[in-house]
């Protein structure tokens, strides 16, 4: 028996009958329905073409739904940054448009935890930052791994145990919808410890 599963995200590019029959057809076992975007309705409409497709085609295909979670993102930017290996900059807290000298993020509880030499990743580790040290409401880093930073892209700092809440008021929203619509699977992102997946 298999052990492998072949699972796809649900968009705007792969959420029609036609794509979708294609996957299917393609050896598709799983969907998984991003909940940090779209709506409720958008789901539920992805979620009623599966189960149509499921009759239809005589499959079992299952859905996924995966949390948001906690999420630090960077803030407005004037323009997408090219950030060169070995530059400085600062992230700060203040809600500002951001430059190639201050980048703000949407993390506002206290730095204390967050220390010199940490790492911090961004949009899925493809820019990689160290931090060199901290003021008032701000982090001063150094690019280790540079590239074309946008706005909105999320932020992780793995090291660093962050004061955030075990779920979020909009991750317990979203897991009514898929406790209403009794959906297979559950993802959550960003677990720091079991208490997290308890709380779930």
């Amino acid at each position: 028996m298999p052990r492998t599963k072949i699972i796809a995200t649900l968009g705007p590019s792969s959420d029609t009958e036609t794509v979708l029959r294609k996957m299917f057809n393609s050896g598709l076992d799983e969907v998984r329905l991003n909940f940090s975007h779209g709506s409720h309705a958008e789901h539920l409409r992805r979620i009623r073409l599966v189960r149509a497709l499921n009759k239809k085609m005589r499959r079992a295909i299952k859905i996924m739904q995966d949390l948001e979670g906690n999420r630090i993102r960077v803030g407005r930017l004037k323009v997408p940054l090219a950030l060169r290996k070995g530059a400085q900059l600062y992230l700060t807290q203040k809600d500002i448009q951001g430059s190639a000298k201050e980048v703000p993020f949407d993390y506002h509880a206290s730095l204390k935890k967050i220390k010199a030499g940490m790492l911090v990743y961004i949009d899925d580790g493809k820019i990689v930052l160290e931090v060199k040290g901290k003021a008032a409401g701000r982090l001063k880093v150094k690019v280790i791994t540079g590239g074309q930073l946008k706005e909105q892209k999320g932020i992780n700092i793995p090291e660093a145990d962050l004061d955030f809440p075990r779920m979020t008021e909009k991750d317990t929203r979203d897991v009514k919808v898929a406790i209403s619509q009794k959906l297979d699977y559950i993802a959550q992102s960003f677990v720091r410890d079991a208490s997290d997946v308890h709380t779930l």
